[in-house]
């Protein structure tokens, strides 16, 4: 009998306390769905006979990072896509107000940030958020959640623009732009080498007529008299400066004689 009962002892023990997780806190709800607001649990092992019949919902309190990505029309109406990211945490203090009054927490903070995003994004072109202007911007999404996180009970952080793409419109015309101009440098490319294969060709044809006409002209100079007669002497001086006689071997002065022997 004293083992049974020591043994009840130890399973009540055992069974009347609950755990809240570290970086957690703890709502006491009591048996029948009645909150406790008066005091929240911390994080760890809260003993009590009463916890064989109430419950504990435990709530991370820890900062979170929410990161979303919208698409929001920018001052100059054109579609922009903008990437958010929040960091936020539940409020430790009021985790029991959230458990009473609120039933989706996360959903209420990203239509508040998509909210907030669509307030001041449209105030920006996309090149100012991705340039000068984001810290404005991101001035400007805080002073929003700073004001409105508080009513669902979540504590503010920091909030910033992560990323900006280029407008749809804008990313169209500058892919077109592109394709253009491959077009047009493929096109110059392809008129500089005709123009260099013409002034090739031209440079060709006018050697050929060059040519032709400098043979001409040599053949007319050529057959005129007095260049047969140069030629003619130079020929002779040739022949003299060899010892050979225009009149050949068989001459009256004899063969391998000058016709000037004797006379120098």
């Amino acid at each position: 009998m004293k083992n049974l009962l020591a043994l009840s002892m130890v399973f009540l023990f055992i069974t009347s306390c609950t755990t809240v997780p570290p970086g957690h806190k703890g709502v006491k709800v009591y048996w029948g769905g009645k909150t406790e607001l008066e005091y929240i649990l911390p994080e760890g092992m809260e003993m009590g006979i009463s916890w064989l019949w109430n419950s504990c919902e435990p709530y991370d309190v820890r900062e979170k990072t929410l990161v979303k990505k919208f698409v929001f029309n920018d001052s100059r109406n054109m579609e922009t896509s903008v990437e958010i990211a929040l960091d936020y945490n539940l409020n430790p203090n009021e985790v029991n107000l959230i458990h009473t009054r609120i039933t989706d927490i996360d959903t209420k903070i990203l239509k508040t940030l998509k909210s907030a995003g669509k307030e001041v994004v449209p105030q920006y072109t996309a090149s100012e958020l991705n340039l000068n202007k984001r810290q404005d911007a991101e001035q400007a999404l805080e002073d929003i959640m700073k004001k409105e996180l508080p009513e669902f009970h979540v504590v503010f952080a920091r909030v910033q623009i992560t990323d900006v793409d280029i407008p749809n419109a804008i990313a169209e015309v500058a892919k077109e732009t592109a394709i253009q101009e491959g077009k047009n440098a493929l096109a110059a490319k392809k008129e500089l080498e005709q123009t260099n294969l013409a002034k090739a060709r031209i440079a060709e044809a006018k050697g050929k007529f060059d040519a032709a006409e400098y043979d001409a002209k040599t053949k007319d100079i050529m057959s005129q008299p007095k260049m047969l007669e140069l030629k003619k002497l130079e020929i002779e001086l040739e022949w003299a400066k060899k010892g050979i006689s225009k009149y050949g071997n068989n001459n009256v002065f004899g063969a391998g004689t000058a016709v000037l022997k004797g006379l120098n």
